[in-house]
């Protein structure tokens, strides 16, 4: 195949009115797609767990200490547990997509989508089996218009750039955009025939409920600093180009009233507004998080591909927040005035505030075909983070990640399957929490940076795609 062929077939599998890039079967107007993997790891250098696990300070950064005269420590949250070599995991990892569409003749279509995943048995996103659920129109000259629960582009997009290069954990799932959206709208332009290339254009609304805290019912009655949960809204702006030898896209996301991580998977969820006492804390403001990516693939030939890509992530910070009301821990003692800590903080400094961030991320890899084999190389690298945070939440340090591997389609069995083989490293540049874009310090490999500065770690998988 030449690089004209493999250039229109990218531009159809990647247009904004396509369907998701998977092998489908068809029964009629009903259109199933998806995959299947199954995968094994072995980390040399790697933590099996946390000590003391809990939502709350994810990082185990916060000093914990009694109240009272006399205050002494406390065990910390999430500490790294002792060290004990090689550890190896199982990953199974599904996704079936359904989509019923029909054609009208005077070209206007419909169509209803529903896509669930499954990851070792549960949900793959805490919480959340289904990552689409929409209902749309479309029509060649006017776009597309979709309703319902969707994927992010920052997410969907980012792993369709880094997963060939064995870097979906490290540059799709990092950062600071947000991976589902329960409720949104959704409008993709035609493709534009523009100088050099053709663009397509896209731009997305998205809402979330407010999040209510567990306690709000009873907590909200007589309490003076009660704060209002935020309405939490996103917009995410989606580009493309793509022409012979280039796909090139831009992705702008910022949302504002959300609960922040930098977990690019996750689902875009309310934050709990704040009931603490503004005699202790500093005032409540709603968080915002925002995410810009460019990436992009330059394909050489038939045979050689260059991948890149540049992120740049920001984060207002999340107080930790609290339901602030009287509870009463033990009968004999009468009630007493506290918190319930529903929600953890996000850069939250031992000052009890919240604090800004932003951090630059990048993505190189290059990939070789030949035949029925596709070999890679890639890295991606995390900087440090620009914060004047009085605590060390992760902003000083920095990650490099690099992974060879090799895949083969596999026809001997079956058109579908594809087996595969990896080799990866990790590099932290100091001791301390891992650097802010990633969702915390055993992230994607288990080596706990405030424990070890390098991890290596061997996979081997199959996957099914249909």
């Amino acid at each position: 195949m030449n690089i004209h062929a493999i250039s229109r077939s990218l531009a159809a599998a990647t247009s904004l009115l396509a369907v998701p890039v998977m092998a489908a079967e068809k029964f009629g107007p009903l259109e199933l797609s998806g995959f299947a993997k199954e995968e094994y790891s072995s980390c040399d250098n790697c933590s099996p767990g946390l000590l003391n696990p809990s939502p709350y300070d994810p990082r185990g950064v916060l000093f914990n200490t009694s109240t009272g005269p006399n205050p002494v420590p406390l065990p910390k949250l999430n500490q790294a547990s002792a060290f004990n070599g090689h550890v190896g995991s199982n990953l199974g990892l599904i996704q079936l997509t359904a989509r019923l569409s029909h054609e009208f003749d005077n070209a206007v279509s419909i169509e209803a989508v529903g896509s669930g995943r499954e990851r070792n048995g549960a949900e793959d996103i805490p919480g959340r089996y289904v990552v689409d659920a929409y209902l749309g129109v479309a029509h060649p000259r006017r776009g597309a218009l979709r309703i319902g629960t969707m994927t992010s582009r920052s997410w969907s997009r980012s792993d369709s750039f880094a997963y060939p290069l064995g870097l979906s954990n490290s540059w799709a799932l990092s950062g600071a955009g947000y991976g589902v959206f329960p409720k949104a709208i959704r409008y993709s332009s035609r493709l534009f025939e523009v100088p050099l290339g053709k663009l397509a254009l896209e731009a997305s609304y998205a809402m979330s409920g407010k999040q209510d805290p567990i306690n709000y019912a009873t907590l909200k009655v007589g309490n003076p600093f009660e704060i209002e949960p935020p309405r939490p809204k996103l917009v995410e702006l989606f580009a493309q180009f793509s022409n012979q030898k280039n796909l090139v896209e831009l992705i702008f996301q910022t949302a504002r009233g959300g609960v922040q991580s930098s977990f690019g998977q996750s689902p875009f969820v309310g934050s709990q507004g704040n009931t603490e006492s503004p005699a202790t804390t500093p005032g409540y403001r709603t968080p915002t998080q925002d995410v810009l990516i460019l990436q992009g693939t330059y394909y050489r030939d038939e045979h050689w591909r260059l991948s890149y890509g540049a992120r740049r992530s920001e984060w207002s910070g999340l107080q930790q927040q609290c339901d602030f009301g009287t509870f009463n821990p033990v009968p004999a003692t009468g009630p007493k005035q506290g918190c319930f800590y529903d929600q953890g903080g996000w850069n939250y400094a031992q000052d009890g505030g919240m604090h800004h961030a932003i951090e630059y991320d990048q993505m190189l890899g290059v990939a070789y075909l030949r035949k029925l084999w596709v070999f890679t190389a890639g890295a991606v690298q995390m900087d440090r983070a620009f914060t004047h945070s009085p605590t060390e939440f992760g902003q000083s340090n920095r990650a490099t990640f690099v992974n060879v591997g090799v895949y083969r389609k596999v026809p001997e069995l079956s058109q579908y399957m594809e087996i595969y083989g990896g080799a990866a490293r990790v590099m932290f540049w100091r001791p301390g929490p891992a650097p802010l874009s990633m969702p915390g310090n055993l992230a994607f490999f288990g080596a706990d940076p405030r424990v070890v500065k390098w991890a290596n770690s061997f996979t081997i998988g199959a996957n099914f795609v249909f």
